[in-house]
């Protein structure tokens, strides 16, 4: 009987993301045609993502979720939607699709549909080559992500960034990035503990870490911290600490 009504909610589910994908669609298209405002349609973007992440995770589909929260993520800096922002929303969107219509459950599965989808740019990188490498931020401050993050795409690399340590957790064992650089402030874990509950689990002990902080090895506040975590130190050494981590961990 539960299991029933569980196919049941999930179906319903199904059926709702499917309208609203659809709606997008259109939408996208209006504003394509001036008859909707930029600005109008990247809050609906915003509001039906966050409700389509909520509902995905309520009824268990990974995958849906997964790529709901890079488009939450990939819209959050927008100022407007530019022409590129339309396809890579309609991008989005048919991936959201193909999970809907076959979920994909294999880690590599899931970790292939992430690396596919567009990247967000958060200033013009021109020429420069989108490497299929994740690196996972992970920390509260919006503003001080961002400037690590200019730096990694600078360089190429995707970027998708977490606030909450727990969900941080969630991802890293769903999409398995490259590299987790993570603050040593978060919310109900520190990095410290992040790190160490990555290195506890075997299905992301391999993944690399780095704490960004302005202790050095030593110091009470990194006691715990896994030997093979990287520190990325903030101020005049953050460029050759994150150079070195990256070149450390092979991420080159």
């Amino acid at each position: 009987m539960t299991a029933d009504f569980d196919q049941q909610i999930t179906s319903e589910f199904r059926d709702e993301a499917r309208d609203t994908l659809n709606e997008i669609d259109v939408m996208i298209g209006n504003v394509r045609s001036r008859l909707f405002s930029s600005a109008d349609a990247l809050a609906t973007l915003r509001r039906d993502t966050h409700n389509l992440r909520i509902g995905s995770k309520a009824v268990g589909l990974t995958a849906a979720g997964l790529i709901l929260h890079r488009l939450d993520d990939y819209l959050a800096d927008l100022k407007e939607l530019e022409p590129q922002h339309l396809d890579d929303v309609l991008a989005f969107a048919d991936r959201i699709r193909g999970t809907l219509e076959g979920e994909s459950g294999s880690e590599e599965d899931l970790k292939s549909v992430t690396r596919a989808l567009p990247t967000k740019k958060t200033f013009d990188i021109g020429d420069i080559q989108i490497l299929d490498q994740e690196i996972m931020l992970v920390g509260p401050n919006r503003t001080a992500s961002r400037l690590i993050e200019r730096e990694l795409q600078a360089c190429g690399y995707r970027v998708v960034n977490v606030n909450r340590s727990f969900e941080a957790l969630e991802l890293a064992v769903q999409s398995r990035p490259d590299l987790v650089i993570a603050a040593a402030m978060l919310d109900r874990l520190s990095g410290v503990d992040l790190a160490c509950a990555l290195h506890a689990m075997p299905t992301t002990r391999g993944i690399p870490f780095a704490l960004l902080t302005s202790f050095e090895w030593g110091h009470p506040e990194l006691d715990g911290l896994p030997p093979t975590a990287a520190l990325i130190r903030k101020g005049p050494k953050f460029g050759d600490d994150l150079a070195e981590a990256l070149s450390r961990f092979g991420i080159t």
